[in-house]
């Protein structure tokens, strides 16, 4: 007879998406969710600055925002040394001008439209602690 259950919680990524456009930015959480992450969400570079209190593993980065470019914030996280991978979503053609003031590279660029079955592979397979 059972007399002791242990609860084990499953701990789930926490993915941190910063996308002004607001369907795709709800698309994206609803499928980060379905994949077993949990995203959370910004749609402005201030309200992303914000959400870095938070402590996500992964930041998924529109660069062009109404409020300042992207790579502002990928600069803050590797000059901070902060452990969080960076996956830059973006449609411009000249994003590695736009990232020119960051000092490194993020960690993945996914070109929009969005291949979201890569994106999810690529998180997956880098769900382990940043280096």
């Amino acid at each position: 007879m059972l007399t002791h259950i242990d609860t084990v919680t499953k701990t789930k990524t926490r993915v941190l998406v910063v996308e002004d456009d607001r369907p795709s930015r709800a698309a994206l959480m609803s499928l980060l969710r379905l994949a077993g992450f949990e995203p959370i969400s910004a749609a402005t570079l201030g309200e992303g600055f914000a959400m870095l209190e938070k402590n996500p593993g992964f930041l998924i980065l529109d660069l062009m925002l109404p409020d300042g470019n992207g790579s502002t914030l990928l600069a803050h996280i590797r000059k901070n040394q902060l452990p969080i991978r960076v996956v830059v979503t973006t449609g411009a053609m000249d994003y590695k001008t736009m990232l020119a003031n960051s000092p490194e590279p993020p960690d993945a660029v996914f070109p929009k439209p969005l291949d979201f079955d890569g994106l999810t592979r690529w998180l997956e397979s880098h769900r382990h602690p940043h280096p």
